[in-house]
């Protein structure tokens, strides 16, 4: 028997694959009303447990240095979340179950802005030790996905305005969108559309996860002895999957999925564990995500673009 958790997770599952879909889109794949699917994404957004938003590749924002950092904590995990809200490289921060208290993710333009923030977190009261993971490849993430196929690619200034618009709202339609910007709708939608097809960005929805929420997620750690493609051809067929990528350090394969009970989540590490090429798979549950500041960066480029045409926006 179907449920209303099912039509949550099929309706988001869609989303993740175009963020933009039309209401009559959505209701066709989901078997609905075109009034039903309507009323679930509006219910998901107004009630906080659905953003759908643009991300911007971090290529493109000048930030290479990108790591995936577990802090392991002997006391109270507050100093170092008040310093990773002080860094700006911080852009995700989860408190987590297992070894590590918190699951953090980095983006910094230099190896070297990197290690500093690195060494601040490890100098925190309570945090015991970091690990990092510096990624090698990028299989699926709305945060983080392949490479734009110019990376060269140049951004005016209304490019600027339109993801800064769609950071806060994927879904704002082209007319509104171009009353904003100062674009005809028409205009706006050609916008979009290029940086999208460039893949600038990518637009989908991001779950709140908060205490109340049916959904969980779990991240999982691999370390291989024969190669990730087993466990990436997996992970990218599995239901739920949010990201998927190779790295270095002491685990070989990352990846979160999103499931909506521990059933799910022990089938998934289950299956992980029987595959030849996996030599360990721990995992560990994202109690609650502290922050998500993946729109700072670009706040700060338009701002300084303003102040250098000598005019605020």
């Amino acid at each position: 028997m179907k449920t209303m958790h099912d039509l949550d997770d099929r309706l988001i599952r869609l989303l993740q694959a175009d963020g933009r879909a039309s209401f009559s889109d959505l209701s066709k794949q989901l078997g609905v009303t075109r009034s039903v699917a309507t009323a679930k994404v509006n219910e998901l957004i107004s009630s906080g447990e659905l953003r759908i938003v643009a991300a911007i590749h971090p290529r493109l924002l000048g930030l290479t240095a990108v790591a995936h950092v577990s802090i392991q904590l002997n006391g109270s995990a507050q100093a170092a979340l008040d310093k990773l809200g002080q860094l700006d490289g911080a852009v995700f921060a989860s408190l987590t179950t297992g070894k590590y208290g918190i699951i953090a993710e980095l983006r910094l333009p230099t190896v070297e802005r990197l290690y500093e923030d690195v060494e601040a977190i490890r100098l925190c009261e309570g945090v015991a030790a970091v690990d990092v993971l510096m990624y090698k490849e990028v299989v699926r993430s709305l945060f983080l996905g392949k490479e734009p196929p110019d990376p060269g690619l140049e951004l005016d200034h209304t490019d600027l305005l339109i993801l800064g618009e769609l950071q806060v709202d994927g879904r704002l339609g082209f007319e509104a969108l171009g009353e904003r910007i100062g674009l005809s709708a028409s205009a706006a939608r050609i916008r979009v559309l290029r940086l999208l097809e460039a893949r600038v960005m990518q637009i989908g929805p991001v779950r709140s996860r908060s205490g109340s929420s049916s959904s969980m997620a779990f991240g999982f750690g691999i370390s291989t002895s024969g190669g990730t493609a087993e466990a990436i051809e997996y992970f990218s067929a599995t239901s739920g999957v949010e990201f998927i990528a190779s790295c270095f350090g002491r685990y070989d394969l990352v990846a979160t999925v999103g499931v909506s009970s521990l059933d799910e989540m022990h089938e998934v590490l289950d299956k992980v564990r029987a595959m030849d090429s996996v030599a360990s798979a721990e995992c560990w549950l994202h109690l609650r995500i502290i922050q998500e500041r993946y729109a700072k960066p670009l706040d700060k480029i338009l701002a300084t673009r303003a102040q250098a045409n000598g005019h605020l926006n």
